[in-house]
Parts: C-alpha cells; structure tokens; sequence
C-alpha cells in the first residue's frame, strides 16, 4: 500500500526490504545521505568530509575508483586535476597520464586531494564564512584513502554507507572492480551496513550473484528504462536511484507500490527534500547534510 503524503515511512510498509541488510540500519525512512560527504564544508570524498557528516546524516555516499594496481580506491572523477595536485606530481615522478587507473595505489598517497578546495571555494561556503579557511587548513593535507581504510576507519566503522562503482568500461579494471569491492567489504565485516550502487547495472548483476545479502541499487540520469519496475527487479535491486530531474510522483508511487526505495540525487534545497519525503521518496542525497528535528534513527 503506498500512503501518498504519509512524511515517515516505517519498515512494515514494504516487504522487499525486510530481507535487505542495509534498509535493516534504520527504524523508518526519510533518509538525509552525505553525497560524497560533506563536501559542502570539506573538499569531497576524503576523511575530512565523512568525518564532518556524522550526526548530520544517516548514511554516508562515496565513490570507488580502481588504482593501476587493483586496489579500490575513494575518488570520484576518472581523471585526477580538478580535485588533486596530480599535475605537479605527475612531472616529479614522471608520469604522462592523468587517469586515476594509471595511477598505483602508492603514487596516488602521495597526492593532495584536499587544498584545491580552499583554493575554488566550490560551494561558497568560505565566502559566506559557513566554514573558514583556517578550519581547513587543521585538516590539511588530505589523501586518497582506499575502500578498506574508509571501511576500517574508527570514525566510520558504524555508519551505513553506499558505495557508488565508478563505471569502468573500456579499462583493464572493468572486470574485477565489482569482485575487487566485494571482497574488501566481506574481509571488514561490513556487508550489514553497506548499499552498492552503479550506473553500470551490469555491476549490480555481478555483485547480487557473488553476494546476494548485500544490498544493491541502481542509478539513473536523463531517462528511465522502459518497463522501468520489472527491470529492476530483474536487476535484484532493493533501489533505484534516479536524478531529481527525472523524478516526479507518479514515479515515487508506482516504485513504492512495488516494494522498491526510491533515493533521489542532488538535492541541496531543504524545499525539495521536504517535497520528495511527502511524495514518498525514501532518502536524497545532499551536499549539505542536515537532519530534521524528528528524523529516523540509525541502529548504530
């Protein structure tokens, strides 16, 4: 039964997800996501950023890059100049490429992934002194971290996360990155807590089939697949992930109806969050993390 304009939605509302692990973190849905942490006030995807969205968040969302040696890595673009200094390092060690998958796990280390954000001030967030320039730089340098330190982290060992396989098509990595993520969420205990999501749905097929406790959803921009519900149930997914520019209630409801979660990117106006939690969706992703006052509560 979908209940259009209920605000919270408790587990008993949808059967699917009683057998998913992931949606087993939280006692209802309205769920706040830090998109790439809080990279609204740290430069994205580093240690800084999930540290800062702890209690501002109910999940955290990242994203999985594979190094030249296999090893997954927390990084967002395919190429390493817009939030690194790769194009310094790359001449002192003699590299020509800036691709992160030229890259072996121990030359990116030695990259500072952090600065450029005090430098660009992405979000204005310097400017309108909703964070400071020497509050920033307390954490700097910031590193690439690799799956299993995020995943091992003492900070982090507890909060949900969803981990976003970068598509890889066309690189060596393609064909082990899904098995590559597995197999470090399984050696950290950590598949209770974890969502897998991807714009290559041919991942979520391979991570369902390897380890089917684990829970999966998929991404989507621009348009959705035709007979959009039955293909994601052929996908195994527990979600699906779409654009807000896609989303409309129409959408929401036939996805809530067919025990589907429906967690909805980028949403940083508060306005439209509330929209979409009254409409039924059951988490967005933000830059700017904040939990309502009456919000759901994590287990952990």
């Amino acid at each position: 039964m979908v209940l259009h304009n209920q605000i919270s939605f408790t587990l008993d509302h949808i059967d699917l997800f009683s057998a998913m692990t992931f949606f087993d973190n939280f006692k209802s849905f309205q769920l706040i996501a830090a998109h790439r942490g809080f990279r609204a006030l740290y430069p994205e995807n580093t240690l800084s950023a999930f540290r800062a969205s702890i209690g501002h968040c109910h999940f955290i969302e990242l994203d999985i890059q594979m190094s030249k040696d296999l090893v997954p890595v927390v990084f967002h673009d395919s190429t390493l100049e817009r939030t690194s200094n790769a194009e310094i390092q790359r001449k002192k060690m003699g590299l020509q490429s800036l691709n992160i998958n030229d890259w072996t796990m121990l030359q990116l280390k030695t990259l500072d992934i952090g600065t450029w954000f005090l430098n660009t001030d992405p979000f204005g967030t310097i400017l309108r002194k909703e964070t400071s320039l020497e509050q920033l730089r307390k954490v700097m340098p910031q590193t690439v971290m690799t799956l299993e330190e995020v995943l091992l982290h003492p900070a982090l060992q507890k909060i949900p996360i969803n981990i976003e396989i970068k598509d890889h098509r066309g690189k060596e990595q393609h064909k082990k990155i899904t098995e590559a993520v597995l197999e470090v969420i399984q050696r950290t205990d950590s598949s209770t807590r974890i969502l897998i999501s991807s714009f290559n749905h041919d991942y979520l097929v391979i991570a369902k089939n390897c380890a089917p406790k684990i829970s999966t959803a998929a991404l989507q921009h621009r348009s959705h697949p035709k007979n959009l519900v039955e293909y994601l149930k052929t996908l195994g997914v527990a979600a699906y992930h779409p654009a807000d520019d896609i989303t409309d209630a129409p959408l929401i409801r036939r996805l809530r109806a067919a025990g589907l979660g429906i967690n909805v990117y980028t949403v940083n106006s508060m306005k439209r969050q509330q929209e979409l939690f009254a409409m039924g969706v059951t988490a967005v992703f933000t830059d700017f993390p904040k939990l309502p006052y009456t919000h759901t509560v994590s287990k952990y």
